[in-house]
């Protein structure tokens, strides 16, 4: 791991200079990036170490109505928070968290997650030791957000519109997605990549299919869209197209699998890192780039 290592500390040090802000550097197993690059959700058994008593409150603009799960999973091997989002709407699962004692491992599925929204000041490399987290919501750059299964109970119906919350319209979110800078190498085995503050996580905005839908083999589907703006369905607001990802078995999951290219759907969404463009970038070469990424979609908005 070392050779990445001193890369990411110079890479995270430039971008400090060029920004002015915090970046802070990811070191992934190779292995798992290649298992997971092309894979919606990952299944861990997750020892729940810290959660709230209830769900966030919900805003305009502001809370979103999920709950934090604080905890690790030898699966990851990386500081980790797991989302039920929309949580009010499950409240099996909530009870089941409730009467969850703090190191309990209970079976969890949803998808996975990694964006550079909630730094710390240490790097993270996938396979230390992880720190037992003090909050619900610890520096962390992983996250199963949002959660599918929790125990053996589905977590599905919160795909859905979240009541009296104002996501970030696409003119907002996505230049910044746009533009978000990162550098990647890989080396020994493993996959670094270095970034800076990531923001705006729940988008509003719509998608034009630009292909067909493909399946992961498990409970994911991708889709290469086009992204507009609400204001302005005329002209796409990304560069190129970008990759969907749906989980079976929700709504907005049921009506793409319809659909055909240039079809259009009014969608919520949060953004993840692509780690399939990711692997095609990494090589012992440092490279500096847009942060690769792709959209997790939670909900189909009603016009």
């Amino acid at each position: 791991m070392h050779k990445p290592h001193k890369v990411a500390h110079f890479c995270a040090a430039l971008l400090l200079l060029v920004y002015g802000a915090q970046a802070e550097t990811l070191v992934l197993s190779g292995r798992f990036v290649a298992q997971f690059k092309n894979k919606a959700s990952i299944s861990v058994t997750l020892e729940v170490d810290v959660h709230p008593s209830a769900p966030h409150s919900i805003s305009s603009g502001g809370n979103d109505g999920d709950i934090h799960l604080a905890g690790r999973a030898d699966e990851v091997g990386l500081p980790l928070v797991a989302e039920i989002v929309n949580a009010r709407k499950e409240q099996a699962a909530l009870t089941l968290l409730k009467t969850t004692a703090e190191g309990k491992r209970l079976p969890v599925k949803g998808v996975w997650r990694i964006w550079f929204e909630h730094l710390g000041k240490e790097d993270q490399i996938q396979g230390n030791p992880v720190d037992v987290p003090d909050s619900s919501n610890p520096a962390h750059l992983f996250e199963i957000h949002p959660i599918t299964q929790f125990g053996d109970d589905p977590v599905l119906d919160a795909f859905t519109a979240i009541p009296g919350y104002t996501a970030y319209p696409a003119h907002v979110a996505f230049p910044f997605y746009e533009k978000d800078q990162a550098t990647i190498s890989a080396a020994d085995g493993s996959v670094t990549i270095t970034s800076g503050e990531g923001k705006y996580n729940y988008a509003e905005f719509v998608i034009e299919l630009a292909g067909a839908v493909q399946a992961d083999g498990d409970d994911g589907l991708f889709v290469l869209a086009n992204v507009f703006d609400t204001s302005n369905e005329e002209e796409a607001i990304t560069r190129d197209v970008r990759r969907m990802v749906f989980v079976k078995g929700t709504e907005a999951a049921t009506r793409v699998q319809t659909m055909s290219k240039g079809d259009r759907m009014h969608v919520l969404g949060i953004p993840r890192v692509n780690l399939s463009e990711v692997a095609e970038m990494a090589t012992e070469q440092s490279t500096q780039t847009r942060l690769p990424y792709e959209m997790i979609i939670v909900a189909i908005l009603k016009d």
